[in-house]
């Protein structure tokens, strides 16, 4: 048993994220060229160069042994979001990212950080700065609902996904206020 950590072999992982690199490049090139060669109808090998792109995001942050899970579930519901807008907008946007989607990926990861609250709640702090970054980004489709008219065009998951936000904030806020607070003061210096 030894005191000191175990170095990981770096030369192996750079190796391998440049294979994974060359093997993500000739998919897409692979893809654009069978796409532009049978149809001009969509440009789906767009979605699969966004695919490529939420991989890598998700590979990077992943790769890192020390990741608060709270972290990923914030980086897995933006990641998520933007992956599902461009492919609403690269399919000639019908709304259904906006309208269902996003308010799904909303209460999902809601619901998420509520059981990891209620599973440790003394070590709760550890969520508490990424619960209130959801919980902001929970209600930015609230937002562009009140504020913009007929962007979203099926209001009830919408109102749900932020009400289940609220809940869930509340929950939070109840079961370890004060360990906030703490964490608040202790990572904003306030």
């Amino acid at each position: 048993m030894t005191l000191y950590p175990k170095i990981r072999n770096v030369k192996r992982g750079n190796i391998a994220i440049k294979i994974m690199a060359i093997v993500s490049i000739v998919i897409a090139l692979t893809c654009t060229i069978v796409n532009l060669c049978t149809s001009t109808r969509y440009l789906w090998c767009l979605i699969v160069m966004v695919g490529i792109i939420y991989s890598w995001i998700t590979v990077i942050y992943s790769v890192h042994r020390n990741i608060n899970i709270a972290s990923n579930v914030v980086l897995q519901t933006i990641a998520i979001s933007a992956l599902t807008l461009c492919i609403d907008y690269i399919l000639g946007y019908q709304g259904w990212a906006i309208n269902l989607a996003i308010p799904i990926i909303i209460i999902v990861a809601n619901v998420t950080i509520l059981v990891l609250t209620i599973v440790s709640v003394r070590r709760y702090y550890k969520y508490a700065i990424y619960e209130l970054i959801l919980s902001v980004l929970s209600f930015i489709p609230l937002i562009i609902l009140l504020a913009f008219d007929g962007i979203i065009t099926r209001p009830i998951f919408t109102i749900i996904a932020s009400s289940i936000a609220a809940f869930t904030l509340v929950m939070s806020l109840i079961l370890c206020g004060r360990n906030i607070v703490e964490e608040l003061d202790r990572r904003l210096h306030m």
